[in-house]
């Protein structure tokens, strides 16, 4: 077994203390306070960099935008020396990504079986939709 494959299996959602990884995944219902899809507080990217995100968001509802806090914290993943980066599967969907899309009726596939599912309410962004970008 390889470090890579070792890792992801010491990650299971359980281990989180989730009982559904489509849960786990979509655990954050409120932007971070700098978070880029913010109308105000942002984070600064370089130009163009939200519209990007945005546009793979919607191109391909299979992706994700995980949050950068769980990205970069110390259960995040690993970057390589080329900048790829591993998920560790602590990482979140970035909830400020989660109300752009819903206020845009455009939820990723993993969100659409979470509501089907019953493990996240569809509403759960919806007093967000208002802070973020349009």
């Amino acid at each position: 077994m390889t470090s890579s494959t070792a890792k992801e299996d010491s990650v299971l959602p359980q281990a989180c203390g989730a009982k559904d990884p489509f849960e786990h995944h979509l655990r954050l219902k409120r932007p971070c306070a700098n978070c880029p899809f913010l109308k105000q507080g942002s984070i600064e990217l370089r130009p163009g960099r939200l519209q990007g995100i945005i546009a793979d968001l919607v191109d391909d509802d299979h992706s994700t935008f995980p949050c950068h806090k769980t990205v970069h914290s110390a259960r995040g993943g690993d970057w390589d020396d080329d900048g790829n980066y591993s998920p560790s599967g602590h990482e979140a969907m970035c909830a400020g990504a989660a109300a752009y899309l819903m206020k845009h009726g455009r939820p990723t596939l993993s969100m659409r079986i979470a509501f089907h599912t019953g493990e996240v309410d569809p509403t759960a962004w919806d007093e967000m939709k208002t802070l973020v970008v349009d």
